[in-house]
């Protein structure tokens, strides 16, 4: 069933659990009461969490607590290099302020299903700043109580040197005549940099999955004045990857989507019509389509209830996760399906906000993570890939992030 994956396969990032499939070993996931959570640019809700340094670009930190108490919360920053191990430098070396800042108090909803805070936060701002560019991941905490909620990755570059880029489409024996894509760069250097084989390492991701990161191995310098790097033919992205489409904006009625709404429960329990294994509409990676929860104060959270018709038997030891843009993309025990004898479906319930969600069935056996198998395998996607451009600075001792690249690639 499906294509099976080891761990050394799945990310350049090393990670034994699961859990980090999508996700970096570092992120920490939200839990109850914290919901809704999301970091992007200003104005760009969806968009890869990039900041230039020196600029008058923001990132928008937004997440919410479900309840009518109020909590208070600190932001602090780590710097990490691009395997996300910590960097050697001290917090004033690639930070400007004092330690944790605190984020101001929440708005208060005005809808009673149930009544929520929202906590949306803007940076650098005159306490929030930033000396050197990076890999950077974004802590919160409870002030009251000084447990970190969650953490997020994000990206300071120094828009030094220009990226240009492209995909070439492949065909794969090894995952069943998929569709593969291999990004191919060419970066620009700036004057001032001298020995790019010896200081500049290159990385690509696909679809923001920062925990999926590949580094790029097939290097060209030999033009003084350009760099071309590029995956390796033996380690492509799947070109064809697909996401299911969850629209959950103004749950009010019945649908092609949604089976039964109870309005006496709080939240609203929302039971969703079946998914079958082959059968469901990918989305297009990239569309001019914003994704996640509905930024409306007016907006209320519903209690969704997801079932799966697998197409027939599992084999002993394996499982069935449900993952999205509803819980951080995190496989964890709290979002393994459970199998209902009566309704002969696989199931499991999710606390979100109304909005369009992206999701995924995701099967694993033996700590080995399959994330295509429930896919139509006729998809209609368009993909999203970022290049990253890393330069060793051996005279500060840490790598500076000198440029990104976002660009896009049609399945097909």
């Amino acid at each position: 069933m499906g294509i099976e994956r080891t761990s050394s396969e799945r990310t350049d990032n090393r990670t034994g659990s699961i859990e980090h499939e999508f996700t970096l070993p570092q992120t920490v996931a939200p839990k109850d009461p914290i919901y809704s959570v999301e970091l992007f640019p200003d104005d760009q809700p969806n968009a890869a969490p990039f900041l230039e340094l020196n600029s008058s670009d923001q990132l928008t930190l937004r997440f919410e607590s479900l309840g009518f108490d109020s909590h208070s919360y600190e932001i602090s920053f780590t710097h990490h290099n691009p395997d996300w191990s910590e960097s050697g430098l001290s917090p004033d070396q690639y930070f400007t302020g004092f330690g944790r800042h605190e984020i101001p108090g929440g708005i208060v909803s005005r809808s009673a299903q149930p009544y929520y805070r929202s906590y949306p936060y803007h940076f650098p701002n005159q306490n929030v700043g930033f000396r050197v560019s990076g890999n950077y991941m974004l802590h919160v905490h409870n002030k009251d109580t000084g447990e970190l909620e969650f953490s997020l990755p994000f990206f300071v570059y120094e828009n030094e040197g220009t990226v240009a880029s492209s995909v070439e489409t492949l065909r794969s024996a090894r995952y069943s005549l998929r569709v593969m894509h291999r990004p191919v760069s060419r970066y620009l250097l700036p004057e001032w940099l001298d020995q790019p084989q010896f200081d500049l390492s290159f990385y690509y991701t696909q679809n923001q999955f920062w925990g999926k990161a590949k580094e790029a191995q097939e290097l060209d310098f030999s033009d003084p004045n350009e760099v071309l790097f590029e995956l390796s033919h033996d380690r492509p992205f799947i070109g064809d990857y697909e996401f299911r489409v969850l629209n959950m904006k103004n749950v009010d009625q019945l649908s092609q989507t949604v089976l039964d709404i109870d309005k006496s429960n709080e939240p609203w329990k929302v039971v969703l019509r079946d998914d079958a294994e082959g059968f469901n509409r990918p989305v297009s990676v990239g569309a001019p389509q914003q994704f996640g929860p509905d930024h409306s104060m007016n907006s209320n959270y519903l209690d969704v209830h997801f079932s799966l018709d697998s197409g027939g038997e599992l084999n002993n030891g394996q499982e069935i996760y449900l993952v999205g843009d509803f819980n951080s993309w995190k496989l964890n025990q709290k979002y393994r399906m459970t199998y209902d004898e009566q309704l002969s479906r696989w199931v499991q319930s999710v606390i979100m906000k109304e909005g369009t969600y992206r999701y995924k069935y995701v099967l694993v056996h033996n700590n080995r993570v399959d994330d295509l198998t429930f896919d139509t395998l006729f998809p209609d996607t368009r993909q999203e890939y970022h290049a990253f451009v890393y330069f060793r600075d051996i005279n500060q001792f840490y790598h500076r992030l000198l440029q990104v690249n976002t660009f896009y690639k049609e399945s097909r």
